[in-house]
């Protein structure tokens, strides 16, 4: 019936009367292979079939077997090596391949893949996607026991994946043949997973439906003959065996086979020309038994030998014994003479040639072809390759490019293993690891680099890519793919060679390493300090993750075994990284975009913080101070940077320390306290990069990424004059002349400016010399010398008076040099560079003084001398500090250790005491120079990193500078900030509003403040209003101006009397979450708030009581809320993509939901005569609602190409003005919905508010390019310039109402107020911190949720659905603030995410950060 109704029909299968959907079958299937990984090319081999008309009588025994419905379920066929064991069941699984439900083939060259448990996987999987309701039920069970797919037990594996599953035919007449070839192959015989597998198969076979047949064959191997009956089964008898046996040795006529065969290969060579009949028989009785004899005879006849014919070389083989079927090595004899044939074996060249591709052709644990081999060769081998198995075609499979080459057959492998057997051309398998573990690192080393699998986007889970493995067959190369998944194991049985482990005894007893061992850990240090990362990228697309588990742990061993263990501590601390990472990170898709810096408890973060850039950082920062003779701490590390600290340094008399960070502010700090003197010194526009005190202490100089220097007074903290400008990039260092009348800068701009300091001019031209970045630079202690390093790898030295180079550039080392100094007499200057090396020059001769000082394991990026100048301080990548003793060159104790990052900065105190350093961890330490303890607490409070500080010449106060844009002084003694920070909010600005008659602006800020300003002067009118417990998220004034209203993140609002600043009344507590929006009704009477409980409340204003109970309806953060014209009625838009109008008198619900967005809402208003509502969405529309019946008017008014922003009507009600992500503003009919001309264009990046004038005939627009234009309302040109000074994105503007100014707010978190007619414009700062909650345009926190795996998901407005974001490591989960959560309390302290240079979706491979790779050595 199936055949006549759905004759036509595709894509289903009929089982048991029910229709299974293919496209849910082909799902599980796949979903099969993600979990079960199951081994390719194990599956049957069509071209391995017998020769037709051959083994005629044991084919048609086992498919009589096969067909039975009684009898054993399992046939084990038995022969010696070369019988043709294997060319039988391949020939039984063509033969039977609709009843096949898995082949495996066992194969010792690849033992390291097929093991017996990755072979029940692979048979399980095999016969789920054969027999699709297999496939579901073993889905199920794999569902209920996740821990199946860890496990390594035979007896598990064989009950839960096969036995289980395959009940279901149980009551099916389907007959399934499962067919195991060479079972004698899968492992060692005391390996315990054999022994299991092989008591499994051949008494547990009976467990299977009776419709299953297992189907083995295998050599008559000692452990397998212990399964064989041991007496014939009693004929008369009805018990059923387990199992049968068939040995190769009964099968007839076997010898006629084999000349059918011999016939078949040798009677149709034209080329080569034809063996007679007569020779075939002969050649064929030769074979005896052994089809391999008579296979590789015939393979070798078939190749050219020059100078010979083919008949001659028949001869030949006809001179060699005929193999005995009761010798075990039958087929030596003819071994030893193909390779005799084929090698040139007096010459030893070839011979070592031979002995080099052959060990590692037997060494590789999947088998190679010869183009993946020429891949691995680190020398001069690539053509040896090609000249070795060229020649033994007839010996191994894969001499075309292309195949993989391995061993006709096992026995091949076993003779030339065996030392006795094969002589000459014995295998040494420990020369194959060494080389392959030397080849694959060299290909890694050369191969590996940043998103190795081309993906495009973060946004997709690499499960979720379609194609993938199409993907990466093009990207990632077979030798690529094979080194980063074998080298471990390669390096591992090569360094527990017994020649290595000699090696490594002599060196525990005092003997020198030997080089190779020396050169190995090199490399192990250069590939785990620059590559791992794109290694375990590979990994984690292979699915083959834990890999980075086994390899550390391996090394961990490794280094264990060596001489000197502590020298290898930053490479065993490299070790411990990646196992944590693999147990915190190990799971998901891109790498990179699951590794958010954090705080100094991830240690992971000493090896992968090198790679980030652009990322999510999780904030904390330090600065520690140590002991420069024992290399000890003193105290805890000094806080107060929120980004890393680029540099610090002692003042004079060693009394405070100055610190320059990220965070764009400088600090002071005392430095025997560590408490921060005074605020961050504020005045840098970007990171500053160095810092220094004048010599008489009274100023301090600072650099910055801006490409400005600045001076500043010690004391005040308060800028001297204008920055200095010169440079035309970033200013990398700056310093002071020792009489303190000169300044000197090293830019990104490749030169050196010298520059007067009391006035701030240039002194002459610009320094040129250096062809790339100074780095670096200092006086001289006389001050008639400067010496600047660059990434040109080089030193100068240059006359401070004259601008002119002295002699020629140092050169010495081999990559950038970061750091460079003057030692006190002026006779000396010392180096940091890239390449981890220190080193000490003549400064007359300009030569190197002795060798080069080693002892970090990443770039050194800061160095001191002491003020005696017999000690040389040293920061490190590395996050280590170390000293040296100038005089020998060596390490002095221990590495300072404490810091979480890298080390950016060092200085000594000056009595030498002290030093003092700064980290990329934001934090300053001070350490004992003696003992090397840390002295005190960490300094803090900068924001952002810390790029630079210094000491004053009294030593009093500290200096830094930090990329939170400020610069901080400190007391060096208490550690006090000294002074006052020049900013009025601490953080964001979220709310304004103007006060109705136009004079007074109200803000509330994150920094859960309100302030009021006054909207002429910009000036802050009174003290901020106080009383918020968290941000402050909403303002406005009442109708009369008397009042404000704010609303914030602690779930309250306060109303205040806005000439006084004081509270009127307790806060209005009602709301669960915090307060979105509020508005007073147009009386005064009444405020509206929304929240994130998704609720909406109404309050009295004068009592301050809730009126009535919270207005419930929507199902997601509510966002918007107004008052009609006439108060009557309250409409909301919430996240859920809703609009609501509510009753304002009795709160109730009026009609159902305003329904038709399918983003979020993120704007609504009413017309002015209450009838119509607008709200616009993510979903690049914008919609009109019949106030009273809730119906749209009207379709949508499509125009925008971008999620809508901001929209507002006109006084009068006929027109719309709105603003959108894609840079445009429209002006809509309100009447036919129809666009008013073309778009106002002018922005360059998206709008983010806009709003008519009071009288209708002026629009003005807000955004992200940091402008703000006024546009004439009816002709929709721009009116005059736009105006500037804003420094970041403009994300609100609305006019006074009197219509003569704007007001407007960016995400810098300042207020400018600007005259209307004139353009002109003032500024009113607040912070620098973005809105914590606002990823871009496209997604907000509020649309964001985390998943039980720890994913960051969000709605992608423009892409219009759930996109995965970042994955969150567990230990941040609990303590995250993440909407609607605003505090927690907890014994651990909470954490934010910091998005400022998120890089994600398509650009999410700027998350990288380049870096200059070392070369396989």
């Amino acid at each position: 019936m199936a055949t006549k109704f759905f004759s036509r029909a595709h894509h289903f299968t009929v089982n048991n009367s029910s229709f299974n959907n293919y496209s849910e079958v082909e799902d599980i299937q796949q979903k099969l292979e993600q979990k079960l990984k199951p081994v390719t090319d194990t599956w049957l081999d069509k071209n391995k079939v017998c020769l037709e008309g051959t083994r005629t009588d044991i084919i048609e025994r086992i498919s009589q077997w096969i067909k039975s419905p009684n009898g054993s379920q399992t046939l084990l066929l038995c022969g010696e090596a070369g019988t043709g064991k294997s060319t039988i069941s391949h020939t039984i699984g063509s033969n039977f391949e609709d009843q096949l439900g898995a082949f495996f083939c066992f194969n010792r060259a690849s033992a390291a893949i097929r093991t017996p448990s990755n072979a029940l996987r692979t048979i399980a999987y095999m016969l789920g996607i054969n027999f699709p309701e297999i496939g579901t039920e073993l889905w199920d069970k794999i569902q209920k026991n996740r821990n199946i797919l860890r496990s390594n037990s035979i007896v598990e594996l064989w009950e839960t994946l096969i036995v289980g599953p395959a009940q279901v035919m149980a009551n099916s007449p389907q007959q399934v043949l499962i067919i195991i070839d060479a079972l004698d192959e899968s492992g060692q015989k005391e390996d315990g997973q054999r022994k299991k597998l092989l008591s499994l198969l051949f008494n547990g076979g009976h467990k299977l439906p009776r419709g299953f047949h297992v189907f083995i064959t295998s050599r008559p191997e000692i452990d397998v003959i212990g399964y064989l009956p041991r007496e014939p089964l009693d004929p008369h008898t009805t018990q059923v065996q387990a199992m049968q046996v068939q040995h190769m040795g009964d099968i007839q006529g076997t010898k006629n086979d084999i000349y059918q065969y011999v016939c078949f290969r040798m009677m149709n060579n034209e080329v080569l020309g034809n063996l007679e009949e007569h020779q075939c028989r002969e050649l064929a009785e030769k074979a005896g038994e052994f089809f391999q004899w008579a296979d590789i005879v015939c393979s070798s006849l078939n190749q050219f030998k020059g100078g010979m014919t083919i008949t001659q070389r028949y001869q030949r083989f006809m001179n060699l014994n005929k193999p005995r079927s009761d010798d075990l090595h039958a087929l030596d004899e003819t071994y030893e003479f193909i390779f005799k044939d084929a090698m040139a074996v007096n010459d030893e060249d070839a011979m070592k040639g031979y002995r080099s591709i052959m060990s590692q052709v037997l060494a590789a644990f999947e088998p190679l072809s010869q183009a993946t081999l020429q891949k691995l060769q680190t020398g001069d081998d690539v053509d040896t390759v090609r000249s070795v198995l060229s020649f033994l075609g007839s010996l191994f499979t894969g001499i075309s490019q292309k195949d993989v080459v391995r061993p006709v057959h096992t026995s091949v492998l076993d003779f030339l293993l065996d030392k006795e057997r094969s002589k000459e051309f014995w295998v040494d398998l420990q020369q194959g690891h060494e080389l392959l573990a030397k080849g694959s690192l060299h290909v890694m080393f050369r191969g590996l680099h940043f998103n190795m699998g081309k993906l495009e986007s973060s946004y997709v889970m690499n499960s979720e890519i379609k194609d993938l493995e199409t993907k990466l067959s093009k990207s990632l190369k077979p030798e690529i793919k094979y080194a980063c998944r074998w080298w471990d194991l390669h390096f591992q049985n090569m360094w527990q060679s017994d020649s290595w482990v000699k090696n490594m005894e002599q060196s525990d007893s005092g003997v020198e390493n030997t080089k190779a061992i020396d050169s190995w850990v090199e490399n192990l240090e250069n590939f785990f300090f620059h590559y791992p990362l794109y290694w375990m990228e590979v990994l984690g697309l292979m699915k083959e993750i834990r890999i980075a588990s086994r390899t550390a742990e391996h090394t961990i061993i490794f280094l264990d075994n060596l001489k000197g263990k502590m020298e290898y501590s930053e490479l065993k601390k490299c070790m411990t990284d990646i196992l944590q990472f693999i147990q915190i990170f190990g799971k998901g898709c891109h790498l990179f975009q699951k590794i958010p810096n954090s705080t100094k408890s991830d240690n992971c973060s000493y090896v992968f913080s090198r790679w980030q850039e652009n990322c999510i950082w999780i904030r904390d920062g330090s600065i520690r101070i140590w002991n420069a003779d024992t290399g000890e701490a003193i105290g805890d590390p000094l806080k107060g940077h929120s980004n890393w600290v680029s540099s610090v340094a002692f003042s004079p008399d060693g009394k405070r320390i100055v610190s320059g960070s990220d965070d764009k502010s400088i600090r002071i700090w005392n430095a025997d306290t560590g408490e921060a003197i005074g605020d961050p010194l504020q005045g840098h526009s970007s990171q500053v990069t160095s810092v220094a005190f004048s010599p008489d202490g009274n100023r301090i100089v600072s650099g910055s990424w801006n490409a400005s220097i600045r001076i500043w007074n010690a004391d005040t903290g308060e800028a001297i004059g204008d920055p200095l400008q010169g440079h035309f990039n970033h200013v990398t260092s700056v310093a002071f002349s020792p009489d303190g009348k000169r300044i000197v800068s090293g830019s990104c701009d490749e030169s050196i400016r010298i520059w007067n300091a009391d006035t701030g001019e240039a002194i002459g031209d610009p320094l040129q010399g250096h062809s790339h970045i100074v780095n670096s630079v200092a006086f001289s202690p006389d001050g008639k010398r400067i010496v600047s390093g660059s990434d040109d790898k080089s030193i100068r030295i240059w006359n401070a008076d004259t601008q002119e180079a002295i002699g020629d550039p140092l050169q010495g080392h081999s990559d950038a040099v970061n750091s460079v100094a003057f030692s006190p007499d002026g006779k000396r200057i010392v180096s940091g560079s890239d390449v981890k090396s220190i080193r000490m020059w003549n400064a007359d001769t300009g030569e190197a003084i002795g060798d080069s000082l080693w002892g970090h394991s990443d770039r050194v990026n800061s160095v001191a001398f002491s003020p005696d100048g017999k000690r040389i301080v040293s920061g490190s990548w590395d996050w280590s500090i170390r000293i040296w003793n100038v005089d020998i060159g060596e390490v002095i104790g221990h590495p300072l250790q404490g810091h979480s990052s890298w080390v950016t900065s060092v200085a000594l105190s000056p009595d030498g005491k002290r030093i003092v350093s700064g980290s990329e961890d934001k934090s300053i330490r001070i350490w004992n120079a003696d003992t090397g303890e840390a002295i005190g607490d960490p300094l803090q409070g900068h924001l952002n990193p810390v790029t630079s500080a210094a000491f004053s010449p009294d030593g009093k106060r500290i200096v830094s500078g930090s990329m939170d844009c400020s610069i901080r002084i400190w007391n060096a003694d208490t550690g006090e900030a000294i002074g006052d920070p020049l900013k009025e909010h601490s953080n964001s600005v979220n709310s304004v509003a103007f006060s109705p008659d136009g004079k007074r602006i109200v803000s509330g800020s994150w920094d859960k403040s309100i302030r009021i300003w006054n909207a002429d002067t910009g000036e802050a009118i009174g003290d901020p209003l106080q009383g918020h417990l968290n941000p402050v998220t909403s303002v406005a004034f009442s109708p009369d101006g008397k009042r404000i209203v704010s609303g914030s993140m602690d779930c309250s609002i306060r109303i205040w009397n806005a000439d006084t600043g004081e509270a009127i009344g307790n806060p209005l507590q009602g709301h669960s979450y915090g307060i979105s929006s509020l508005a007073f009704s147009p009386d005064g009477k009444r405020i509206v708030s929304g929240s994130w409980d998704r609720s909406i409340r109404i309050w009295n204003a004068d009592t301050a009581e809730a009126i009535g109970d919270p207005l419930q309806g929507h199902s997601d953060a509510v966002n918007p809320v107004a008052f009609s014209p006439d108060g009557k009625r309250i409409v909301s838009g919430s996240w859920d993509r809703s609009i609501r109008s509510w009753n304002a008198d009795t709160g109730e619900a009026i009609g159902d939901p305003l329904q038709g967005h399918f983003n979020p809402v993120t704007s609504v208003a009413f017309s002015p005569d209450g009838k119509r509502i607008v709200s616009g969405s993510w979903d690049r529309s914008i919609r009109i609602w019949n106030a009273d019946t809730g119906e749209a008017i009207g379709n949508p008014l499509q125009g925008h190409s971008y999620g809508v922003s901001s929209l507002a009507f006109s006084p009068d009600g006929k027109r719309i003005v709105s603003g959108s992500w894609d840079r445009s503003i429209r002006i809509w009919n309100a009447d036919t919905a129809e666009a008013i001309g073309d778009p106002l264009q002018g922005h360059s990046d998206p709008v983010n508010s806009v709003a008519f004038s009071p009288g209708g005939k002026r629009t003005v627009s807000g955004s992200e390019d940091e402008s703000i234009r006024i546009w004439n309302a009816d002709i929709g040109e721009v009116i005059g310039d736009p105006l500037q000074g804003h420094p970041h994105e403009v994300t609100l503007v609305t006019f006074s109402p009197d219509d003569r100014r704007a007001v407007s707010i960016m995400q810098d978190e300042s207020l400018t107020g600007s005259n209307t007619t004139s353009g002109n414009h003032k500024s009113i700062k607040h912070s620098q911190n973005p809105h914590p909650y606002l990823i871009n345009q496209y997604f907000s926190f509020y649309s964001c949720h985390i998943d039980d795996e720890g994913w960051l998901h969000g709605w992608h407005s423009d892409l219009g659905f759930s996109v995965i974001i970042i994955w969150i490591p567990p230990k941040f989960r609990p303590t995250l603030l993440f909407p609607p959560t605003h505090v927690i309390i907890s014994q651990n302290s909470s954490c934010t995410l910091d998005l400022h240079n998120f890089a994600h979706g398509k650009d999410w491979i700027q998350c990288s950060r380049s870096n200059v790779a070392p070369v396989f050595r």
